[in-house]
């Protein structure tokens, strides 16, 4: 819309300020409207490219969280934890719970994470790493690839720009939800209902508002399961002991 709206100003020897004074710091870009045209023209690569970096650090965090509520169960420890990346989150995740991830949807995913690692670590050039991910895809994953972006898979070579595009901000935030669901369904196995019981009233009664003591706490309680709990189906008595384990605690 902005370039198309700028299109209007073809011809025009004036700058940004000129033809626009009332915009916000317009007067920044110091350039006339077919320069920012062909500014906004690559917008949406980089845009793109910013989205997939965005999009994989909230899945590392969103894995990292849920490996944290394996530690309690004795199933991850905080220095394995403090030492979780992308590139061995989901691996530990599998070691951890015996869960197995999507073969293809994993594989994607480093694909992603080394597009990205060429945009933070080497100024957007194709590194060997990536061209090896590329070429290590099986032909399913290629097809998976190109369903998801709606592009055909190229190798890229080394040196080449590492482009994302929206295809490719689509297809990382399509792989991330394959995996998260992976995730949500290893938890599930992972942690016993006493577990979940736990956990359900240690989240709300941090909260403050109630204590584990007070007599509506029950009650309190599974209101709040109203929430991401449901699921579990959680009965009176699972929840009065996980009150009674947290009170006795305190």
């Amino acid at each position: 819309m902005a370039a198309s709206t700028l299109r209007l100003t073809e011809g025009s020897t004036r700058t940004l300020s000129e033809i626009f004074p009332s915009i916000d710091h317009v007067a920044r870009f110091d350039m006339r409207s077919d320069k920012a045209r062909e500014l906004i023209g690559d917008a949406d690569t980089e845009m793109s490219t910013m989205g997939m970096a965005h999009a994989i650090a909230l899945h590392e965090d969103f894995v990292k969280t849920c490996l944290a509520m394996l530690i309690p169960i004795g199933k991850f420890s905080r220095s394995k934890l403090r030492n979780t990346r992308a590139a061995n989150a989901h691996e530990y995740f599998a070691e951890a719970t015996g869960h197995e991830f999507d073969v293809d949807a994993l594989a994607l995913f480093h694909l992603t994470r080394l597009i990205r690692n060429c945009h933070i670590h080497a100024g957007g050039q194709v590194d060997r790493a990536l061209v090896g991910a590329y070429e290590t895809l099986t032909a399913e994953q290629r097809t998976l690839w190109e369903s998801l972006t709606g592009e055909e898979l190229v190798v890229p070579r080394a040196g080449a720009l590492a482009r994302v595009g929206i295809g490719g901000l689509v297809a990382t935030l399509a792989v991330g939800k394959r995996l998260s669901y992976d995730i949500n369904l290893g938890l599930q196995a992972a942690i016993t209902r006493q577990g979940w019981a736990d956990i359900a009233a240690e989240e709300y009664f941090a909260l403050g508002s109630k204590s584990p003591g007070d007599q509506t706490a029950l009650r309190s309680l599974k209101g709040y399961l109203r929430g991401g709990f449901m699921a579990l189906e959680l009965n009176d008595d699972e929840l009065q002991a996980a009150i009674d384990r947290l009170r006795d605690a305190v």
